[in-house]
């Protein structure tokens, strides 16, 4: 794992009452094949009725920005399987690489 900022703020992610959950530090794949230092989560939101979100956050091209992917969403509290799911995924990625 290269060197990446510290954990980021996700102020702008949660609302009164949301949980989230740091999943992984990892090196994820994208679908252009690049490879981007990320940081995954998943966070349980319970504003708009319960869904659970796996997100990944990466420094974004611009210093001192970052940019959040939403990689999955499931209606209710399904955070232990979008962990799950998430650590699969970067298992599968160092499997192909």
């Amino acid at each position: 794992m290269r060197d990446v900022a510290p954990a980021p703020d996700l102020d702008l992610l949660l609302a009164q009452g949301d949980q989230a959950q740091f999943v992984a530090l990892c090196d994820w794949p994208t679908r252009m094949g690049r490879i981007e230092p990320s940081w995954l989560y998943v966070v349980l939101h319970r504003g708009h009725g319960v869904w659970t979100h796996a997100y990944r956050v990466v420094p974004d091209r611009r210093p001192g920005h970052l940019a959040v992917f939403l990689e999955r969403a499931e209606e209710g509290d399904r955070r232990a399987a979008l962990a799950d799911w998430l650590r699969a995924q970067v298992m599968a990625a160092d499997t192909r690489r």
